[in-house]
């Protein structure tokens, strides 16, 4: 499929939210958003967030495709993230209903799902700068709402 014509439409598979090996990591704004829509305290954000580290090196594409750059921690470079449940899915994710609880306050990972972004700098002319969409290599992977019969994304 083309990059010209991105087509998206969610199906409401759970495979985004279910992927053992997708870890969601969360802005600031992610996590003052979650915690004012649900009205958590401070030892209840704390509960809902995970404090990932990298097992290996990051190669800097790795690390300029994240949405959240990782910091420097003692035992490396890490990011905080929604906490996964013991079968590895996302802590916010109802098997009974196979939606988001949290769809709402959901984090900016979420909400741009299957898309990254990238901003292209014209250093000869700022007011020419863009950013152009992609789908992202998850994405690409399993998301069945990436097929030809999905609408174009504007």
């Amino acid at each position: 499929m083309s990059n010209a014509k991105l087509r998206f439409e969610c199906v409401h598979c759970g495979k985004c939210c279910t992927d053992l090996n997708t870890l969601v990591n969360t802005t600031y704004s992610d996590i003052l958003r979650i915690k004012n829509g649900l009205n958590l305290t401070q030892d209840e954000v704390i509960e809902i967030l995970g404090f990932y580290v990298f097992d290996k090196k990051l190669k800097t594409e790795e690390i300029d495709r994240m949405v959240v750059p990782p910091i420097e921690t003692e035992k490396g470079l890490a990011f905080t993230g929604l906490k996964k449940n013991s079968s590895g899915q996302c802590y916010f994710y109802s098997n009974n209903n196979k939606r988001c609880s949290i769809y709402k306050f959901r984090p900016n990972f979420c909400r741009t799902f299957p898309f990254t972004f990238k901003l292209l700098i014209n250093k000869e002319n700022s007011n020419e700068n863009a950013i152009k969409i992609f789908y992202t290599e998850k994405g690409l992977q399993f998301c069945e709402g990436i097929v030809e019969e999905s609408p174009i994304i504007d």
